[in-house]
C-alpha cells in the first residue's frame, strides 16, 4: 500500500478579521524561533544581517497563514516587512469595530450561563485578547469582580467565601473554582452509585440465643446453637459468578450441617448489588 504522508500540525491559526491578534503574536514567535525576526521590523543600526534566503523564508511563512484572497491582493509583495506592516495597518484600522462588539460582549458575561468554569474561562480569554487588541484590556480585579458578581444566586455561600480569600490573580481564583467543580462532581458521583436509604438493614440477633432451654451441639470445632443464624455477606459484587459461588458454599455448609444432625439458618446479605436490583436480605433456613 502506498505510504501516506502525515500532515504537519500548523504553528499558527490562518488569519481572519477575528483572530489578527493572536495570529500577530504567533507569527512573531515563529519568526523569532527560526531567527528571521529582523525580517519583519524595522533595521537598526548595527543590527542582524538580513541575507536573501532569510527573506523568502519571511515571505513564504506570511503567504501560506492569509487567506487566499488576501494573498492576491498582495502577490507581487516581495518584501516581508512592507506586508507585514500593510497588514498590520489594514487591521489595526478595525479596532472601531472590533471594541463595541466585544465591549457590549464583556459587559453581558455571566459565570452561570455555562455549564463549566472551563467554557466561562475560554469565553473570558476570548472577550480579553480582542479588548487588549483594541487597548482596553480589562484587569485582573475587574475579571475577578465579574466572576463573583455573576455566579448563580444558589453558589452565593460559596461566593462569599471566594470574596473573603480576596484573591489578588484571576487565575487563583479559576483554579479554585475548577477544584471546587470536580469535589461537586466526585459528590454526585458517589450519590448516584448508590442512593440515600439503600444501604442494607443490619443484621437481627437473636434473643433467645441464651435462653436455658437451648441445646448447644458441637460441629467438630465449637459449640454451635443451631438458633443462631449463619451470615454470609457478598460486599459491593456486581458478578452474577460471585453470587453463584457463595449460595454453593451455602449449600455445601447446610448440608454438612445436616449430616452432623444439626440445624442452623443462613441469612445472605447482599450489599448494593444494582446489576441484579437485590435490596433486600435473603433468608435460607433448613
Amino acid at each position: 500500500m502506498p505510504c501516506r504522508k502525515m500532515q504537519q500540525p500548523k504553528e499558527y491559526e490562518e488569519l481572519t478579521l477575528d483572530n489578527y491578534p493572536t495570529w500577530a503574536s504567533d507569527i512573531k514567535i515563529a519568526f523569532a524561533a527560526r531567527g528571521i525576526l529582523g525580517t519583519i521590523t524595522p533595521p537598526v543600526e548595527n543590527g542582524p544581517q538580513i541575507t536573501q534566503q532569510m527573506t523568502y523564508n519571511a515571505l513564504l511563512m506570511l503567504r501560506t497563514s492569509i487567506h487566499k484572497d488576501l494573498k492576491r491582493e498582495y502577490l507581487f509583495e516581495e518584501n516581508p516587512l512592507t506586508l507585514w506592516t500593510s497588514l498590520k495597518n489594514r487591521y489595526e484600522q478595525q479596532k472601531d469595530i472590533i471594541y463595541p462588539d466585544e465591549q457590549h460582549e464583556w459587559n453581558h458575561l455571566r459565570i452561570q450561563d455555562f455549564k463549566s468554569v472551563a467554557d466561562y474561562n475560554h469565553a473570558v480569554h476570548n472577550i480579553y485578547t480582542k479588548l487588549r487588541f483594541c487597548g482596553k484590556e480589562p484587569t485582573d480585579a475587574e475579571k475577578i469582580h465579574k466572576t463573583l458578581s455573576t455566579m448563580h444566586p444558589s453558589d452565593r455561600v460559596l461566593c462569599n467565601q471566594y470574596r473573603k480569600e480576596q484573591h489578588q490573580v484571576y487565575s487563583q481564583l479559576i483554579l479554585s473554582l475548577t477544584q471546587a467543580e470536580k469535589n461537586d462532581e466526585l459528590l454526585l458521583k458517589n450519590h448516584h452509585l448508590r442512593s440515600v436509604g439503600s444501604a442494607p438493614l443490619p443484621a437481627v440477633h437473636n434473643v433467645q440465643n441464651n435462653a436455658p432451654n437451648i441445646k448447644w451441639k458441637f460441629n467438630g470445632h465449637h459449640l454451635v446453637n443451631p438458633r443462631t443464624p449463619l451470615v454470609v455477606m457478598v460486599a459491593n459484587s456486581t458478578k452474577i459468578e460471585d453470587i453463584r459461588q457463595t449460595r454453593e458454599r451455602v449449600a455445601m455448609h447446610l448440608l454438612q450441617m445436616e449430616k452432623r444432625g444439626c440445624a442452623t439458618n443462613v441469612v445472605v446479605t447482599h450489599i448494593t448489588l444494582p446489576l441484579l436490583a437485590l435490596q433486600s436480605s435473603w433468608l435460607i433456613s433448613t
